[in-house]
């Protein structure tokens, strides 16, 4: 037998002789390809995070076991045998010359074995281009209840990058319309124009979540970055500029300092009622969602009074709520909000965007458009403050520079209904009624549960004189939300084909639920008048309509379609010296919208200025109002029998096609 204790030379030897050498140094090289090909390959199949260095210790656990298997048996042509042990013959091993070449080979072998583990090149990170959508994140928590976490946190994520000047971000309500598609990776990239896609998931247990972000080649379809993050509700900022910074990285653009994070606050209850607000404000506007909204901003304000985006979504809240109800007790609460949160917060862009809704509201066009291009100085991607300065502009008869803005807004959010909504109202204005029929088609396409998009959508059927599908449009809105603005609508086409009996039903219920709104007032008061015998009837709510105008004077004095209704009601009930002071405080005819001009020429005919009324008639329809509203009104018909009249009023070759694309005032 040989001896217990042998020295290195003989071990050398030996070990030699059994191939050890051989054996382990191919199952290294092997290794190192198996990492190569690894390395290239499961990111395609988008593998697990953990997979690679699994395969890794696997590898490394596999050498010894090689060794020490190839020392112990041989593969012969009888099959696996153990090896021979060495026999007392063989005490001595032959010549010691071969021993230096042992040690090269084992210093070879060492060196490779470095440089497989730990001198592995890191793969260069792709070239992505410039261009990301964020797609909504899947909520995987057990009783799926933190969706609008999860669209939280992708919405963060976006803003961050948005940003970025150089990094083009797809559209929020784009990247949206993907959520549930069967589409794989790189049609969805295609659809959506960008280079690469982040898509992830959330899942929720207490106050635990877990986020799982993947970066994606949109042209390959492979991923290139992947991360898991397990935090606390209260962590969550930080995990969004932790993934905004890795996608910036990997895409090889320097993200800009953000200065902490967007929407700071330490209460994560304050944090979720936030972010289920601002989904009540995204959706279709009905009275409910508002009340809901509010009530979830109060609460949010109340676990922290600093968080900033939460005062600012209240002051919009509110005051859209007005403007939806035409409630003066509205006015105040929704006023004060907003004047403590810019003295609060006066530097935030949702502070700014949120002042200039209320100027709007109030009268001040000019100022809002500074609120808005302030905000838009302060952020130049935000589609809200585009959309805004629409409105504002709009308002101010800038007509082609308003529908500049509102196009800019949809590039940044092309699937947002209210962008497509404000594009087609400007297009109303400019009297292309086809292109605006065919935007707020769009429109009640991308939220169908819109009742004010159908209004305007009823109102330009209306205006091209297709009363049927104007019709159907109101009728819609109804079944969606039966509220006073609905019944106006449908109240305004049975008025206009002289069935007053249901114009009245409609103009009542119309006045039940928002009594205080001088124009649903007021159309009930000319349908009774129009039914002969119900003059005093209609008296009472001519008065209605004079004081619910002055109501709404008293909240924006700038409001030239209240004065005009008020001049217009007090001449029908026979206050002529009223009706003049309240005439006086009209602007210049060429500084009046087309409504309050059609009302101002309304109030002279009932104030028995027939020559003056006439005038304003054609200075209405030489503006683009067109003529079958005046040929199918019922308070003209006995002035269509003066030939003067009819021969002022006489189309000019040009034809005439627009007015105000709110329909409802057209009576």
């Amino acid at each position: 037998m040989r001896q217990r204790t042998l020295p290195l030379q003989w071990w050398l030897y030996e070990l030699r002789r059994r191939h050890v050498f051989r054996v382990t140094g191919g199952y290294v090289v092997a290794f190192w390809v198996v990492l190569q090909v690894a390395d290239v390959v499961l990111p395609a199949l988008q593998a697990p995070d953990w997979f690679m260095p699994l395969l890794i210790v696997l590898g490394i656990a596999g050498i010894p076991v090689t060794a020490v298997a190839s020392y112990v048996w041989d593969i012969t042509p009888e099959g696996v045998r153990r090896t021979d042990e060495l026999g007392a013959a063989h005490e001595t091993p032959p010549s010691v010359a071969p021993r230096w070449i042992d040690y090269l080979i084992i210093a070879a072998l060492l060196v490779v074995l470095a440089f497989v583990l730990f001198n592995r090149p890191a793969p260069s990170p792709p070239a992505l281009g410039n261009s990301v959508a964020i797609l909504p994140f899947s909520d995987l928590s057990e009783d799926q209840s933190s969706r609008h976490l999860a669209d939280g946190i992708a919405e963060a994520v976006m803003d961050r990058l948005t940003r970025a000047p150089d990094i083009v971000v797809a559209a929020r309500t784009s990247s949206y319309a993907m959520r549930d598609s069967d589409l794989d990776a790189r049609e969805i990239a295609e659809r959506l124009d960008v280079d690469a896609l982040l898509e992830g998931s959330i899942q929720r247990a207490g106050d635990r979540i877990r986020i799982n972000a993947r970066l994606i080649d949109g042209r390959r379809g492979n991923q290139v970055w992947s991360q898991r993050y397990d935090a606390s509700v209260a962590e969550v900022f930080e995990v969004q500029d932790e993934i905004s910074q890795a996608i910036a990285g990997v895409m090889q653009v320097q993200l800009l300092a953000l200065g902490g994070s967007a929407l700071e606050t330490e209460s994560t209850e304050a944090y979720d009622l936030y972010l289920r607000a601002r989904r009540d404000l995204r959706v279709a506007s009905t009275d409910e969602a508002l009340l809901r909204a509010i009530d979830r901003f109060e609460r949010a304000l109340e676990l922290d009074p600093d968080f900033a985006p939460a005062a600012a979504g209240l002051c919009r809240a509110l005051w859209e709520r007005y403007e939806w109800t035409r409630d003066p007790d509205t006015v105040r609460p929704a006023t004060e909000q907003c004047e403590a949160t810019r003295a609060r917060f006066p530097d935030s862009v949702e502070t700014r965007i949120a002042l200039g809704e209320l100027r709007l509201g109030t009268g001040q066009p000019a100022e809002a458009e500074r609120s808005f291009r302030d905000a838009l100085a302060r952020e130049t991607n935000n589609a809200e403050a585009y959309s805004g300065l629409a409105r504002a502009l709009r308002e101010q008869g800038r007509l082609e520079e308003g529908e500049e803005a509102i196009r800019a807004a949809i590039a940044l959010d092309p699937a947002y209904w209210r962008y497509r909504r404000e594009l087609g109202i400007n297009k109303t204005y400019q009297g292309e009624l086809a292109e605006a029929i065919e935007s707020l088609s769009v429109a009640a396409r991308l939220e169908p549960e819109s009742p004010e998009t159908l209004y305007s959508l009823g109102a330009a059927h209306f205006l091209n004189e297709d009363f049927l599908l104007a019709g159907d449009a109101f009728e819609r809105s109804i079944r969606i939300e039966p509220n006073a603005r609905a019944y106006a609508n449908a109240g305004t086409n049975y008025f206009m084909a002289r069935e007053f009996s249901r114009a009245e039903a409609m103009f009542r219920r119309a006045t039940e639920l928002a009594p205080d709104d001088y124009r649903w007032t007021g159309f009930l008061a000319w349908a009774l008048s129009e039914q002969g015998d119900r003059q005093d009837e209609a008296a009472r709510w001519h008065r209605a309509t004079v004081e619910a105008a002055a109501d709404r004077l008293a909240v924006n004095p700038a409001d030239e379609e209240a004065m005009a209704a008020q001049a217009l009601h007090l001449a029908a009930l026979g206050d002529r010296e009223a009706a003049q002071r309240a005439l006086g405080g009209l602007p210049a005819v060429d500084e009046m919208n087309d409504n309050a001009l059609v009302e101002t020429a309304f109030a002279y005919l009932y104030l028995d200025r027939a020559e003056q009324s006439a005038h304003l008639f054609r200075a209405a329809l030489d503006r683009g109002v067109p003529l079958f509203l005046f040929e199918n009104e019922p308070r003209l018909d006995a002035a269509w029998r003066d030939s003067d009249f009819r021969t002022l009023l006489q189309p000019d070759e040009a034809g005439t096609t627009t007015i105000n694309p709110t329909t409802e005032e057209n009576s």
